[in-house]
């Protein structure tokens, strides 16, 4: 019975300090609510898309960028059923082929008002 007393009070100690602990992160890290962009150059994209996709939804839960370009650096992807399974878990993203994601890093490098993290 001792034994018992003893967990449940270091779990809720443990509880208490947890809590804590996630109401300090809160107030002392501030969320990016800006227009950022995240730029994923991908290769092979077809074989890690689940894993991709999931960090990418809980990106979007604790709304942390505005919208994502992937640029494909594999021509033999199929891009048609990538986009759909984006837009099923409902995440804005743009898939760019080979060529069209060069026009758009090379673009984006040269704009001297963009920042870079």
């Amino acid at each position: 019975m001792f034994v018992l007393q003893v967990i449940s009070v270091v779990i809720f100690i443990y509880g208490i300090l947890s809590l804590i602990q996630d109401i300090l992160n809160e107030i002392t890290y501030k969320k990016v609510f800006h227009n950022m962009k995240i730029v994923v150059f991908a290769k092979d994209l077809e074989k890690n898309i689940e894993q991709f996709l999931i960090e990418l939804s809980n990106m979007k839960k604790s709304n942390c960028y505005k919208q994502i370009i992937v640029i494909d650096l594999n021509e033999k992807d199929e891009i048609s059923k990538i986009k759909s399974r984006f837009l099923d878990n409902e995440i804005n993203v743009d898939i760019l082929s080979l060529e069209d994601g060069r026009r758009y890093a090379s673009n984006l490098l040269q704009n001297e008002n963009i920042s870079f993290l």
